[in-house]
């Protein structure tokens, strides 16, 4: 998902906070296919501000890009030499996100919008489904990863 004209990605943190803190939440387009078949390219989903510790495996999240906001699932934790990150993936997408500091993380989408209907993605059946499908997405980029590892060849000598 990306945002179009001016983008501001500092206050999109700051903005989700206030609007916690108001017992509101903010809505967010989506663009792009990188979530299809769960989002698709004009839904919005309902974000609130979340800790990294308030997000489990398979909810849909939103980190900020330079481009904009973009909303995947998380899909584990992964360690760098950083320490622990957030791995995120977006169900269509063939690649891992760049991994994710937790203090990094905007918020969770709680609910999606689509032609009129609001589909709420945090009770019991709906984080199940999206453990699964976060289970599906880490094994693809994984298996994806390797076999891009395995294929690359070696540097020539002195490069």
């Amino acid at each position: 998902m990306t945002a179009r004209g001016e983008f501001r990605p500092d206050l999109l943190g700051q903005l989700l906070c206030d609007l916690a803190a108001e017992g509101r939440a903010a809505e967010i387009p989506v663009r792009g296919i990188s979530m299809h078949p769960w989002l698709r390219d004009g839904d919005r989903v309902r974000v609130v501000a979340a800790a990294a510790s308030d997000v489990r495996v398979g909810d849909i999240v939103v980190r900020v890009h330079a481009t904009g906001p973009v909303v995947h699932r998380f899909v584990g934790w992964w360690r760098t030499r950083h320490g622990w990150r957030m791995l995120t993936k977006g169900d269509g997408a063939p690649r891992f996100d760049p991994p994710l500091a937790p203090a990094e993380l905007v918020g969770r989408a709680v609910a999606l919008l689509r032609d009129g209907q609001v589909r709420r993605l945090d009770g019991a059946g709906m984080r199940l489904r999206g453990r699964g499908r976060a289970a599906v997405s880490l094994a693809a980029g994984l298996i994806r990863e390797t076999w891009q590892r395995t294929r690359r060849r070696p540097d020539p000598p002195g490069v």
